[in-house]
């Protein structure tokens, strides 16, 4: 929800320990509208286009994403193996 104030923040966190732009792998996933309510607002369209300027401005590359639409979603990291996926309601499963 707070997609202004927050990947800075989360970006700031991954630079303090020596995490470097360059090598960083950038996947995002989210943005649906799952209430009716919220089409007044289009909280999820809105934060999508903030972190996308966001990234653009700090010359960052997305390499995956699962974005919009209707259905939440979850997003899954293997720590093991890096890859990152995403789960939906009713059992799609997506690699990103």
């Amino acid at each position: 929800m707070f997609c202004d104030t927050g990947v800075p923040l989360l970006f700031k966190a991954c630079y303090e320990p020596g995490a470097k732009k360059g090598r960083m792998v950038v996947k995002i996933a989210g943005g649906a509208q799952v209430l009716k309510a919220s089409e007044t607002f289009s909280i999820g369209q809105r934060n999508n286009g903030a972190l996308r300027k966001i990234l653009f401005k700090n010359n960052v590359m997305i390499d995956g994403e699962d974005v919009g639409g209707s259905r939440p979603r979850t997003m899954l990291l293997s720590m093991g193996t890096g890859e990152v996926s995403v789960k939906i309601p009713g059992g799609e499963h997506k690699v990103l």
